[in-house]
């Protein structure tokens, strides 16, 4: 595979350990990865980039805005509204679940269920 054909992964995750984890077993299969701690700083950075990602990992809990929030934004603007989004969090609800499938997110998994080795298997999957 070329460099620049790269599958890109935009994790938005405040949690750096967590991050990690996740950046290196998602770099190791292969994919580019890029990384905001911050919701309203996800949004920039994904609006801004002329190469959208192919997929987004979207954490709930957030120290400025929250995940669905983001989401919301993100399926508002016409360049960010088709972009695959999984909401990847420690916190369930089933409220929180019916409002992430109504802003279109593609999964809603829980971090505790999903470990990187498991997870790259749906990203796969949903990436073909």
């Amino acid at each position: 595979m070329k460099k620049d054909a790269k599958r890109k992964i935009f994790i938005v995750e405040d949690d750096l350990p967590t991050v990690e984890v996740y950046k290196t077993a998602l770099e190791a299969a292969g994919f580019k990865v890029e990384v905001a701690n911050w919701g309203a700083e996800a949004i920039k950075k994904i609006k801004e980039n002329k190469k959208k990602p192919d997929l987004i990992l979207l954490d709930l809990i957030l120290p400025d805005i929250n995940g669905m929030e983001v989401l919301g934004q993100l399926r508002g603007e016409e360049q960010t509204k088709d972009i695959l989004v999984f909401i990847l969090t420690n916190y369930t609800d089933e409220e929180l679940v019916k409002m992430g499938y109504k802003l279109d997110a593609a999964e809603f998994l829980t971090k505790t269920d999903y470990p990187p080795s498991k997870l790259l298997g749906i990203i796969k999957e949903k990436l073909k």
